[in-house]
């Protein structure tokens, strides 16, 4: 079908919702969707619907849709795949205008289940509204307060990332460990079988969504090939676009057919893809999050070249290699800046040079903060990259020590205005120093607040500084 704009935002912004196949039992998809919801707080009038049920969570309960006081905008399915078609009719019937499909045994199951998606989606057509999935988690939007994901502690703050994906379980694992890192979404949009909207379409639709800024997803499979090519024309043109495609081994393909009942593109193709469009790509969870953290706070080609600051001369010779070997480079300090860096640093009994070795995870302060400002200066640095393990850097200075640590980085970027990036971990695993791990938290949080992204090791931190530059 060609793309609507305004159709995808009647069902990612929806004004109202019904769950039909609610329920109050425990462990029941049902139940998890509905108690999501209700502690999201939808914003707009929430229908529960079942037929076995009265009242479900405090709330009331109402047989079907027909019985509902209103249409709803969008209606989530929780129900098992062979119920759904009889529901789908109702939804015609009354006039929805869009519907999740949560459950699974459509396309990807087989021959079967491919004939009752094609029902579905027949119904669909005839009925004028619009399907996401079926086999998907559905929507989570804090926009709207919707949360079609079994989310119930997502945040309630809009971001400015999108992330569409067709697994269930990755759209749910981005949109929470993005949000312990500090990332806020426009919205994340699982699709899973794709039989109607696809994500062709959900990249045009975010492309348009004056909220979004960063559109990222999660792939295995492409509808149409020339369309797709176009959309992504049409949005890294404007936005940057972060794609995780998996699918490309034989035994992946395998999975990817049997997952979502997806075509997989051969890695051949998908590369051309990749290069044509400057899309930028991501592998795993924790590498599409610090991708997107980047973005966040450092911004589409920041620059590559580095000052590498830690204690120890090991770390940055290790850094150094690390970042070469991801396009990025570590150049010399100019002249006027090793002198004055020398001359701070002198008195401490370290070293100027990039990569800089301060000669203990931590100097005394008045001295920390003098080399990390004449860093932060260098004509020729882009981003200044600190790594400090916390362990070491609690037995040298304390909390209060670490909590000033922190204000000095926060200071430098303020008064700076350049890029800065920190690695923060500890290499103790003594399970009598948990408070090392809140401490951790504590300063990564603060830091992110103030537009640093906070990073738990340098393999890490350098790859997605090198990914948010190609």
């Amino acid at each position: 079908m060609r793309f609507d704009f305004d159709e995808i935002d009647g069902i990612i912004n929806a004004r109202s919702l019904a769950i039909v196949g609610a329920s109050g039992v425990p462990m029941k998809f049902g139940s998890f969707y509905t108690s999501a919801q209700l502690q999201m707080e939808f914003d707009g009038p929430l229908y529960l619907v079942n037929p076995h049920e009265k009242e479900i969570m405090g709330h009331e309960v109402y047989p079907d849709l027909k019985s509902l006081p209103e249409t709803p905008d969008l209606v989530a399915l929780t129900i098992p795949a062979r119920q759904s078609l009889e529901v789908l009719r109702d939804c015609a019937a009354i006039g929805v205008k869009g519907v999740i499909m949560i459950a699974s045994g459509f396309r990807e199951s087989g021959d079967r289940g491919e004939v009752l998606e094609k029902e579905a989606l027949r119904i669909a057509r005839d009925g004028g509204f619009r399907i996401v999935g079926p086999n998907c988690f559905g929507i989570y939007n804090p926009r709207n307060r919707l949360t079609v994901l079994p989310g119930y502690d997502f945040s309630k703050t809009p971001g400015t990332t999108a992330f569409i994906s067709q697994s269930g379980g990755y759209s749910v694992h981005v949109a929470r460990q993005g949000q312990s890192l500090g990332l806020g979404f426009s919205a994340v949009v699982s699709y899973g079988n794709a039989a109607d909207l696809n994500e062709t379409d959900f990249i045009r639709y975010f492309n348009r969504d004056s909220q979004t800024k960063v559109i990222a997803g999660y792939l295995e499979g492409i509808m149409d090939g020339e369309d797709f090519s176009l959309a992504l024309s049409e949005a890294t043109s404007v936005k940057p676009v972060v794609l995780w495609k998996v699918g490309k081994s034989d035994s992946s393909k395998r999975a990817v057919a049997s997952h979502t009942g997806s075509l997989a593109v051969s890695s051949e193709i998908w590369e051309g893809l990749v290069r044509q469009h400057g899309v930028i790509p991501a592998s795993g969870v924790d590498e599409m999050v610090d991708i997107l953290l980047a973005l966040e706070h450092l911004g589409r080609r920041p620059g590559r070249r580095l000052l590498m600051a830690s204690g120890g001369g090991g770390i940055g010779t290790y850094a150094a290699d690390i970042a070469e070997a991801e396009g990025l480079t570590v150049p010399p300090l100019e002249g006027g800046c090793f002198n004055r860096m020398h001359s701070v640093l002198s008195r401490a009994g370290a070293a100027a040079g990039n990569p800089l070795d301060i000669g203990a995870p931590l100097i005394p302060l008045p001295e920390f903060e003098g080399a990390m400002r004449e860093a932060a200066m260098n004509p020729s640095t882009d981003i200044l990259v600190f790594d400090l393990a916390i362990n070491f850097g609690h037995d040298l200075a304390g909390e209060a020590g670490l909590d000033l640590v922190s204000d000095i980085l926060i200071r430098v970027h303020r008064e700076s205005g350049h890029p800065l990036a920190v690695i923060l971990y500890s290499r103790s695993f003594d399970p009598d120093r948990l408070t090392l791990e809140g401490i951790l938290r504590r300063m990564r949080w603060k830091l992110l607040e103030e537009g640093i992204p906070v990073y738990p090791s340098v393999p890490r931190a350098l790859r997605a500084i090198s990914r948010v530059n190609l």
